[in-house]
């Protein structure tokens, strides 16, 4: 092996022991059978219902850290065993901010990016739906109308062949 392929062999193996070094310094999950501080925690009991777990977990939430929830990015909540996140990975936002083209990061003139269709319901506001409905799927009536009727069939809960 030449000196190129030593640098490169070293480089390579720095790199995969940094890599081991951060994720083993990476706090545990909330509920980490590890982590005893959080074993009396109703919410980390698998036994019961998801529904008390779900609101065991948010009584003993801060109004500033719900809030904090509703982020892409949370700091971690260490009294409750919950490490921060980023979860800035689903695809309306984080694949357009791969490679050359659009990203969301900065002001981009006749970029249109809206929000998850869950967070759109949530506004509760007819208007801003008509409105978000004149930008999408395009300007082909043809192709509009055949989006908004397999649209429609999916919340209806009907299958793509009617069945």
């Amino acid at each position: 092996m030449g000196t190129r392929g030593l640098i490169f062999s070293s480089a390579l193996l720095l790199l995969l022991l940094r890599t081991v070094l951060v994720i083993s310094a990476t706090p545990p999950f909330a509920c980490d059978p590890a982590n005893p501080s959080t074993r009396t925690f109703g919410f980390c009991n698998t036994t019961l219902p998801i529904d008390k777990r779900v609101s065991d977990l948010i009584s003993r939430l801060t109004l500033e850290e719900k809030i904090q929830q509703l982020d892409d990015e949370t700091p971690a909540i260490p009294r409750l065993g919950v490490p921060k996140y980023n979860w800035w990975s689903e695809a309306l936002h984080g694949v357009s901010s791969w490679g050359h083209g659009i990203h969301f990061d900065r002001i981009i003139p006749g970029a249109t990016s809206f929000p998850q269709v869950i967070l759109t319901a949530a506004s509760f506001n007819p208007d801003l739906w008509y409105r978000i409905g004149q930008e999408t799927p395009g300007e082909d009536p043809v192709t509009a109308s055949k989006y908004a009727v397999a649209f429609v069939r999916g919340l209806q809960g009907d299958s793509p062949t009617g069945e």
